[in-house]
């Protein structure tokens, strides 16, 4: 088993799977899932072991849309 990796910026070229929250309790951020192979590449098993990182969003967001399109947001300023 590998240990997890956390970001604080997304990697160039990576790609986004999902937005959910991490934290507990009263104190929560959204993080994202986000794998450095192609998600349709990776469904088809045309791709070799994907790596996989949890980034940071950051902001306080309302709900897994907003996170989703702050990370979208985020994704589009690295490229």
């Amino acid at each position: 088993m590998t240990a997890t990796t956390w970001l604080d910026h997304p990697p160039a070229g990576w790609f986004p799977l999902d937005v959910m929250k991490s934290g507990s309790g009263r104190k929560w951020d959204w993080c994202a899932l986000m794998i450095n192979v192609d998600p349709d590449d990776f469904r088809t098993r045309r791709a070799p072991t994907a790596q996989e990182a949890w980034v940071r969003i950051p902001g306080k967001h309302r709900d897994k849309e907003a996170a989703w399109e702050a990370l979208q947001d985020l994704l589009q300023t690295r490229h």
